[in-house]
């Protein structure tokens, strides 16, 4: 019995095969990444813009109005402090604070209500995180997120719908709270103008 080897079998390696080279299909993969980032900044840019006009108009109204006193819920009455009251209220929002080292993490990040009362943020979800509105110092909106640059280097990142309109509504409820202390009361620097 004669024993038939099998000759080898050689792949020819088309141009396509190549390490290296670029298949057809890279350029149409190219494209279609280019125009979703595009759609993607477009729409950033889009939110940015309407968010910007509901602070503007929410800047004027407050300046001739004050800032609102909305009614409680359920969630934030119980800790609600006697005369303290809830200007704005977000139900969806991610809040990361910050250590003054980069990159440490005090608390990773919370998911849930935030309501910016007149003298706190409070954030209700897994966690109940409070920070004092006398506490900060600066704010940069960056994207979807407001910067919160808080006392002794410390600060909480906020993603939320609308930063813009939620730092003019953290502006007023600063204001409206020194206004109500007595002079000399130590409140602290207000927000910068943006």
């Amino acid at each position: 019995m004669a024993a038939s080897a099998a000759a080898p079998t050689v792949a020819r390696m088309e141009r396509s095969d190549r390490p290296g080279a670029r298949l057809p299909t890279d350029r149409v993969g190219l494209a279609e990444s280019a125009d979703a980032a595009l759609a993607d900044a477009g729409d950033i840019v889009e939110r940015a813009a309407v968010d910007e006009a509901a602070a503007d108009e929410a800047r004027l109204r407050f300046r001739r109005d004050g800032p609102p006193t909305l009614p409680p819920d359920e969630r934030i009455a119980q800790l609600l402090e006697t005369g303290e009251h809830v200007v704005a209220v977000r139900h969806a929002a991610l809040l990361d604070r910050r250590e003054p080292s980069p990159g440490t993490r005090l608390t990773p990040g919370v998911a849930g209500g935030l309501y910016v009362t007149s003298r706190r943020l409070v954030l209700i979800g897994r966690l109940t995180l409070l920070v004092e509105l006398e506490a900060i110092e600066d704010a940069v909106v960056s994207g979807e997120r407001l910067l919160l640059v808080l006392h002794e280097g410390r600060g909480v990142a906020l993603q939320v719908a609308q930063p813009r309109l939620l730092w003019v509504e953290i502006a007023a409820a600063r204001a409206s709270g020194r206004s109500a202390q007595p002079p000399g009361s130590g409140a602290g620097p207000g927000p910068a103008t943006r």
